[in-house]
C-alpha cells in the first residue's frame, strides 16, 4: 500500500504543473492568433476574452491525456533512472503491479476526460460559436484602421480603408465588398463616417462621393452618389445554425449523419484512448541503466501524437463517408489495445 502511494505521488506531483503549462501555452497561443488578426480590432474586448477562454477550455480534452501521458513517462523514467524500479522488481513487484497501483489515478483522469469530452467541450464550442456570431453583428466601424483588410465571415463583408483623417476620424477611400448567396455588392466612397444615434434618427454609416454596384442574376445595378446613408440594420447576419461540435452528446447519439456520428465517436472514445495511452506510457517508460531518465520521452511523445493524428484522420474519413461507423474511431482504440499487448510481452 505504501509503495503504491509512493509511486502515485511521484507520478502525480508533476501532473498539475504540466496541465498548468499546457493551459498557459494554449491561452497564449489563442490570444496571439486573435490579436494577430486585423479583424479582432473590431471585436469588443469581452468577446475576445470569451473566444480565448472557450478555445482554451475546449482544448482540455487533449491537455488531460497528454499531461497524464508525459507525467507517467517522466515520473517512471526518473524511478528507473534512480534504480528504484529495479529495487521494486527485486522485492517482487512486477511492472503489472505498478500498473495496478496506478489504476485508480489513471481511471480517475480518464473519467474526468470523458466528462470534458461529453459535456464541457460541447459547452465551450457553443460559447465560442455564440461569441463569434455576436462579434460578427457588433463590428465597430469607428475601429477600422487604415491599410488593413477586415473580413466579417458571418456577413460576407470585407472592408478596406486607405487613409483616416487623424482629427475627424473620417475614412478616406473606403471599399466594402459583400458576398451573399444571390448577389455580390461593392461600395466605394471617397469619404465615410459613422452617424451616432439620437432621438430622431438611428445609427448609420454615411458615405460621400462614391459608387455602389450590385451584381445579381440578370439584374446588375450601378449607382453613383454624393451621399449614401446605410442604416446599421442593413447588415443581415444569418442566424446561428446547428453546429455538431456544440451539439449535445445525447442528440449526436441518435444521429445517423456521418459527420455527427464521427463527432459522437470522438467524444465517447476519448476516455478509452486516455486510459490505454496511460498504460502504453507505463510500458514505454522502461529504460536501461545507461539511458537518461528521459530516454524514452521523445519516442513516447511521437507515439502519442501518431495516435492523435491517426484519430484526426479517421474522424475526417468518417465525416467524408470513407470510413464506416464500424469500426470507425474504435479502430484507433483497437490499435492502441494491440500495441499495449505487444509492449506487455516484453515484460514476460
Amino acid at each position: 500500500m505504501l509503495i503504491a502511494a509512493y509511486i502515485t505521488r511521484e507520478v502525480l506531483k508533476p501532473f498539475a504543473l504540466i496541465c498548468l503549462v499546457l493551459l498557459l501555452l494554449m491561452a497564449s497561443y489563442s490570444a496571439l492568433v486573435m490579436f494577430a488578426d486585423a479583424g479582432s480590432n473590431l471585436i469588443a474586448g469581452e468577446l475576445l476574452a470569451v473566444l480565448i477562454f472557450s478555445k482554451t477550455i475546449a482544448a482540455f480534452e487533449l491537455f488531460l491525456p497528454l499531461a497524464l501521458y508525459i507525467t507517467l513517462l517522466m515520473g517512471l523514467g526518473k524511478l528507473y533512472s534512480d534504480q528504484e524500479i529495479t529495487a521494486l522488481h527485486a522485492a517482487g513487484m512486477s511492472v503489472f503491479g505498478i500498473i495496478r497501483s496506478l489504476l485508480p489515478l489513471i481511471a480517475g483522469i480518464a473519467l474526468v476526460t470523458a466528462m470534458v469530452a461529453v459535456c464541457v467541450r460541447p459547452w465551450a464550442y457553443e460559447l465560442r460559436y455564440s461569441a463569434r456570431h455576436q462579434a460578427a453583428q457588433t463590428y465597430d466601424f469607428d475601429l477600422l484602421e487604415a491599410g488593413y483588410f477586415y473580413e466579417n465571415e458571418a456577413s460576407g463583408e470585407v472592408y478596406f480603408v486607405r487613409a483616416i483623417d487623424a482629427h475627424t476620424g473620417v475614412k478616406n477611400d473606403l471599399f466594402i465588398y459583400k458576398h451573399a448567396e444571390d448577389y455580390v455588392q461593392v461600395i466605394y466612397a471617397a469619404h465615410a463616417s459613422r452617424r451616432a444615434a439620437n432621438a430622431s434618427q438611428p445609427p448609420a454609416t454615411v458615405f460621400f462621393d462614391g459608387s455602389a454596384q450590385r451584381f445579381q442574376h440578370a439584374a446588375d445595378r450601378l449607382i453613383d452618389f454624393k451621399k449614401l446613408t446605410v442604416l446599421e440594420k442593413y447588415r443581415n447576419i444569418a442566424p446561428l445554425g446547428f453546429k455538431r461540435k456544440a451539439a449535445a452528446t445525447s442528440v449526436l447519439a441518435k444521429s445517423r449523419q456521418a459527420g455527427q456520428v464521427a463527432e459522437y465517436q470522438w467524444r465517447i472514445t476519448s476516455a478509452w484512448k486516455t486510459f490505454l495511452l496511460a498504460l502504453a506510457a507505463i510500458l514505454l517508460a522502461r529504460i536501461s541503466p545507461r539511458q537518461g531518465r528521459y530516454g524514452k520521452l521523445i519516442i513516447g511523445i511521437l507515439f502519442f501524437f501518431a495516435i492523435h493524428a491517426a484519430s484526426l484522420v479517421a474522424k475526417t474519413w468518417m465525416e467524408q463517408g470513407s470510413l464506416p461507423a464500424l469500426p470507425g474511431l474504435w479502430s484507433i482504440v483497437i490499435v492502441l489495445l494491440i500495441s499495449i499487448i505487444l509492449l506487455g510481452r516484453r515484460y514476460r
